[in-house]
Order: structure tokens, then sequence, then C-alpha cells
């Protein structure tokens, strides 16, 4: 069968019935025990599984491999994948350097092969792999080798990553796919210079880390400011406003949680005012992926809660927005 957009849509407005709902995170907060969390999450659909993490791992599974069936292109999920690859390639080189397991660390879905991986890395033959982290596997790994310096290292495949993410989201031409990509990225790279300007990074890592061409980031201007220290580089975020940069740093002030949480907040809410109602090519399939990415979020934040015994306003402060 030829699949259309029009079809996936119908699909998805379907499936859309069976994300969990406000009432359902509230229902899941008074949950005493994770048994109790894993009859609920079955009663709504969830597959089967021994932990919250396996019962998550295997609905991911079903999520993507319903939405590859449903769209003319799967391709237009790779800016969403593409950190998958990422996550796989550094476990696969951290891996084979400490002569320890790494298959379990595997993550779906991905575009990459992890035996592809191992190889390139095993036999030094980066370009088997795609020429968007091709170098930036090497280089990654021989920074671990030779240094030892795991931040550096994951520094290249990082930025790798969000370079083929804002690729792959222009490919797309999708405006949706574009400005989430786009806002996320912006994100990570604020969250980058942050985490650095608290550990005293010098300037190379900064050069390696943070990409050189993106809307309202100007590298040389957030490096600057961020070697001199936390608070000068809060200050300068503090003026920007595009993604609503201001409202983010203020709730850093409140703590990295908090910030964490806003930004989450911030894409989620433009998928939903950008999906959930739209009619256009792939963006309800998109908003159908992100509404999964975030229920899993809160499954496992409530999990957590319900495992260190924390109060449900503890754990309800602590979620995030959600699609459904």
């Amino acid at each position: 069968m030829s699949l259309s957009y029009e079809y996936s849509i119908g699909s998805v407005r379907a499936k859309e019935k069976q994300l969990l709902s406000r009432a359902d995170i509230e229902a899941m907060l008074v949950l005493k025990d994770i048994p109790s969390l894993i009859s609920f999450l079955g009663d709504k659909g969830y597959p089967e599984g021994e932990s919250i993490d396996e019962i998550i791992k295997n609905s991911r599974r079903e999520t993507i491999e319903y939405l590859f069936k449903i769209v003319p292109d799967e391709s237009v999920f790779n800016a969403f994948i593409y950190p998958f690859d990422a996550h796989n390639i550094k476990s696969v080189i951290k891996g084979l350097l400490a002569d320890t397991e790494f298959a379990s660390l595997i993550m779906f879905p991905n575009t990459i092969d992890s035996k592809a991986i191992e190889t390139a890395v095993k036999e030094n033959k980066y370009a088997l792999l795609p020429e968007t982290f091709s170098a930036a596997a090497e280089k990654a790994y021989l920074t671990l080798a030779h240094t030892a310096d795991a931040r550096l290292s994951d520094a290249y495949i990082d930025r790798a990553c969000m370079e083929a993410q804002l690729e792959a989201a222009k490919a797309s031409k999708i405006e949706f796919l574009i400005e989430y990509i786009s806002a996320d990225v912006f994100y990570k790279n604020v969250k980058i210079a942050i985490r650095a300007s608290l550990s005293d990074a010098p300037k190379d890592y900064y050069e390696t880390a943070l990409l050189d061409s993106l809307d309202g980031f100007d590298k040389k201007e957030v490096t600057a400011a961020a070697l001199k220290g936390k608070n000068a580089l809060i200050d300068y975020l503090s003026a920007k406003d595009i993604y609503k940069c201001s409202g983010a740093v203020e709730e850093y002030k409140k703590s990295p949680a908090a910030f964490e949480r806003y930004c989450e907040n911030y894409l989620t809410l433009l998928a939903v005012e950008k999906c959930k109602r739209s009619g256009n090519t792939a963006e309800p399939a998109l908003g159908f992926y992100i509404a999964k990415a975030e229920e899993f979020k809160a499954v496992q934040i409530i999990a957590t809660g319900i495992e260190t015994n924390a109060e449900p306003e503890i754990i309800r402060e602590r979620l995030r927005e959600i699609y459904g």
C-alpha cells in the first residue's frame, strides 16, 4: 500500500486517544509501589516488562515501529533519532576502551547499527559510519584513549549530533520541525556553556563543544562570558529573548532542575501548539512521537518518586507538561 500523510494523520488522531491524560498522571501519583504502577500501565495499553525501564524500552520500540509504518518518509524522524546514535557511539567507544560490556547500553531507535559502530572503532575504519558522525567518532576515540578526558570526547560526538539534527530538520522542509529542533539545539548549547562555566573549562573546550552558527547564540560572546564565570554568563543569557531564554535563565537561578523543566515544557507546548490540531504533512506524527517521549519521562519520574517514597506533591513538582 502506498502511504500518504492523509492516512498517517487519521491513524495518529485515533492513536492519540491512548495517550496518558492529566487524570492518568494524577492517578499514578497516588500509587504506592512499582507493581501497582506496572499494572496501571498495562491497563493503559503499555507492553509487558519486568521493570519500568523494560516497559518503557518496549513501548518506545512499539511507538517508532508504528510511526515508521504509517508515514511515507521515515527520515522525518532522524532529527529525533540522532541523539540515540550519539549515545550508542559513546557507549561503544567507552566500552571498548575500558574492556567492559556495552551491549545492554545500546538504545533504540537508531540509524546506525551498533555492530557497524563496533567494527569502525575496533578496526579504525570510521568511514564505515555515516559522514555526520565518522570524523567526530574518531576524534572522540583518540581523545579518550590518549587523554582520558571523557567530557571532551563526548563533546565531539554531541556537537556532530546537534549539527546533524539541524541539517535533518532543514532537509525535511517542515516548518515545525525546523523550529523545534532549532530551539532544542539552542538550549543544549546554553546548558553546555553553563555546565562548562561551573567547572572552569578552558576556552578550547567551548570551541569544540559549542556550535559556530546558531540563531540567537553568538559563540564568541557566550564563550567570553562563560570564561568570566557562571554569574557573568547568566547575566549575559538573561538578556536573550529568543526561545524565551530569559525566562529559562530565571528558572536556572532557582535550580538546574527547574531550568531543565522549563526548557522541556517550552518544547512540549510548542509541539502541542503546532501539531495537535495540524493537518500538515508529518506534523501530527512528529507530535505523537514527542508526546510519547514526554510520557515516558513522566512515568520514569513517577517511578523514581515511588521508589524513594517521595510525597505526591514533590513528584508533581518534577513533572513536565504532557501532550495528551
